[in-house]
């Protein structure tokens, strides 16, 4: 698993990352109900919706404070159930999916947050990570690229091709994201073109990938660099994608990316979003 031993604490209630378990051992963090009693009052970092909240908090580590994030599901409304449902697909509630997704991200080598422990105890779960200190999502540093005349080509295409190799090995590794926007990419400070894929909550796998999960993803990339990025780029992304040059075979997969992403984009104008 890409180095990643998990041991099993608290009757199974408990998964948690080896490299951790000496940490939170020294912190009494040894059962699912120490976890969640401990963290009930940790700093806000996240809330959308009743059933799931994202708090941060710190432990000390030597002398070191070590950041940490920890999201929190609790019992989900009888409509988190429904909607799915009425799209014909099913619900995915509770912590274990974005845990999985996870160690799945890291099996294949691609870059993403570091787990820390998952609980799970009746209609309550968390996943903890560790925070990833000294980044900036893609969509920020974006706009803040656009006003600045020295931000050079170089760089621009060096991240591209990054985007376009993180997402041709997610999906070739039968991963889609479902939410797959410049918001949920981390861009490193201290390492350029180093990204971090975040958010990984509504993560399916497949066998084999459809191409209708290959669109949504690709759409919703396109959406959220719309405004930020040349009509050469977004294509210069797609020729990465690939692999090979474009050619007009390629056109339906175009036009079928840019038909879902006005899709997208009536949503969020609909919603507000």
């Amino acid at each position: 698993m890409s180095g990643i031993e998990l041991e099993s604490w608290d009757g199974d209630k408990l998964t948690v990352n080896r490299t951790f378990a000496d940490l939170l051992c020294h912190h009494g963090w040894q059962t699912f109900a120490t976890v969640w009693a401990a963290t009930a009052d940790a700093a806000v970092a996240k809330k959308l919706r009743t059933d799931r909240i994202t708090l941060r908090f710190t432990l000390d580590d030597g002398g070191i404070a070590r950041a940490f994030y920890i999201k929190r599901h609790v019992r989900s409304s009888w409509k988190e159930y429904v909607k799915p449902l009425l799209r014909l697909t099913w619900p995915i509630l509770g912590a274990r999916n974005e845990w999985n997704a996870i160690l799945d991200f890291h099996k294949v080598g691609l870059p993403t947050m570091t787990p820390v422990a998952l609980g799970e105890s009746g209609e309550n779960s968390f996943l903890i990570t560790e925070a990833l200190e000294g980044c900036t999502k893609l969509s920020e540093w974006e706009a803040d690229q656009a006003e600045e005349a020295n931000a050079t080509n170089e760089k621009r295409n060096g991240l591209i091709r990054n985007v376009a190799q993180i997402a041709r090995t997610m999906h070739g590794a039968g991963l889609h994201h479902q939410d797959f926007y410049l918001g949920h990419l981390m861009l490193s400070q201290s390492a350029p073109e180093r990204l971090y894929v975040i958010d990984l909550g509504r993560v399916q796998k497949h066998q084999r990938l459809s191409r209708r999960w290959i669109v949504k993803d690709l759409a919703q990339l396109d959406f959220s660099a719309a405004t930020k990025t040349s009509v050469v780029e977004r294509l210069r992304f797609l020729r990465e994608y690939l692999g090979r040059p474009l050619t007009r075979l390629d056109r339906r997969l175009i036009h079928r990316i840019q038909s879902k992403t006005a899709t997208i984009a009536r949503h969020s104008l609909k919603n507000r979003l």
